[in-house]
């Protein structure tokens, strides 16, 4: 399993390209998948194995029977884009996805254990303002995480 940390200023080029971090170039290579968060103003950048992993629990949602399955399968898969990693360690971001989140030119690359979240560099201070200066703590409880 590959994990991310740490965040990482970037910059979207004129093409809608994100230059990764050296330090994550070599967990992200060849083809990586780009979706819209389902909670957040932000996106997701998974490698070919946390999606594969994504891709075998939604594989066994009821989607033939329950229309909220099917939905959210649709959606999610359907507002995701594949992206090859070039030499350069570029990544491609599709408009849609862009406009999604709306980034401008300068980005913040965020690691979130199995995937690296893109924001948009104000909207991502702005969510970290937002923030209660407990939510580390609530969530260690909330979730006995014990650590």
């Amino acid at each position: 399993m590959v994990n991310f940390v740490d965040e990482y200023p970037r910059q979207l080029d004129e093409k809608g390209r994100i230059i990764l971090p050296a330090k994550v170039r070599d967990k992200m290579t060849g083809t990586v998948y780009v979706t819209r968060s389902v909670s957040d103003k932000c996106l997701h950048i998974y490698t070919c194995e946390e999606w594969d992993k994504i891709s075998e629990k939604v594989n066994q949602l009821p989607t033939a029977t329950d229309r909220n399955a099917a939905a959210f399968a649709r959606l999610f898969f359907g507002k995701a884009s594949c992206a090859d990693v070039d030499k350069q360690g570029r990544v491609p971001i599709s408009k849609r996805l862009i406009d999604f989140a709306g980034l401008k030119k300068d980005v913040v690359l965020v690691g979130a254990n199995t995937r690296l979240e893109i924001w948009d560099s104000v909207e991502w201070e702005n969510y970290q303002n937002g923030l209660s200066d407990d939510i580390m703590v609530e969530g260690i409880l909330k979730y006995g995480l014990n650590i």
